[in-house]
């Protein structure tokens, strides 16, 4: 290990638990107002229970956890600052906002849960999006001081 990277670890760094409850969190956050807007309001038909554990459960704790390992494995330690949220944004965007969301889209043409049969543009734009600054937002809390400062104590 280089010495960031053991510092990253300790108690002296950031450590590895606050990129992945941040992860977990704005994933969580974001899945949820995805089934309220599109899975509730917009497109109520179907399932509630299965798009509840789509958006929640399969999606917002895998991609958060999967995200965080991401960040924790391959920037926590390496890079920081502005370099970093911009990367995690960039990573965001292409992991989530693009990959994931290309996923999502192509279930829910079978399923119908969320739109993409009839809004699919608006389902991937809305995907990247949320993507884009749900990463900056992240990488902003995780790799400069000031966000490191910010938020309750049991997300340091």
């Amino acid at each position: 290990m280089t010495s960031a990277t053991e510092h990253a670890f300790t108690a002296g760094g950031t450590g590895a638990a606050r990129p992945l409850k941040l992860a977990l969190l704005f994933s969580i956050l974001g899945e949820a107002v995805i089934l309220l807007v599109w899975g509730f309001y917009l497109f109520p038909k179907g399932s509630w229970f299965n798009k509840t554990m789509w958006t929640l459960v399969y999606c917002g704790v895998g991609m958060g956890g999967a995200f965080g390992a991401v960040l924790v494995l391959g920037l926590l330690g390496r890079v920081d600052g502005w370099r970093a949220v911009g990367l995690t944004a960039l990573l965001s965007t292409v992991m989530l906002g693009l990959f994931c969301n290309t996923l999502c889209l192509r279930l829910d043409m079978t399923f119908g849960y969320f739109g993409a049969q009839g809004a699919g543009l608006l389902f991937m734009l809305n995907g990247i999006v949320m993507s884009a600054l749900g990463g900056a937002v992240l990488g902003w809390m995780t790799f400069t001081d000031r966000g490191r400062a910010f938020g309750p104590d049991w997300l340091k």
